[in-house]
């Protein structure tokens, strides 16, 4: 079960009203368009990258800070190619057939 902490922020009133009325629009809660904004906010790249890690020997934290770049701009198409190379004669006949 989520805990909660009760707060108090000081917004510009236009940016009162834009909460409000997209709360309204989306029927939610003031609280929860602004929580859903913190939370997005915390989690983009650019903030995340500057928050500190629980455990810096983690490679998990490393997974697509340094991506490598070939060149394809084919890869969802042809991912299986990549992966596992072309198919055999046997393997194409077999999918013709159905």
């Amino acid at each position: 079960m989520t805990e909660y902490v009760t707060t108090n922020i000081r917004l510009p009133k236009q940016l009162y009203r834009d909460i409000k009325r997209l709360a309204a629009e989306k029927d939610k809660s003031m609280a929860q368009v602004l929580r859903e904004a913190a939370a997005q906010y915390i989690t983009s790249s650019e903030v995340a990258r500057q928050l500190p890690k629980e455990d810096d020997d983690d490679p998990l934290w490393l997974i697509g800070t340094d991506p490598v770049d070939l060149g394809l701009t084919d890869a969802s198409v042809n991912h299986d190619v990549y992966l596992y190379g072309p198919l055999s004669e046997s393997a194409k006949a077999e999918i013709e057939e159905g």
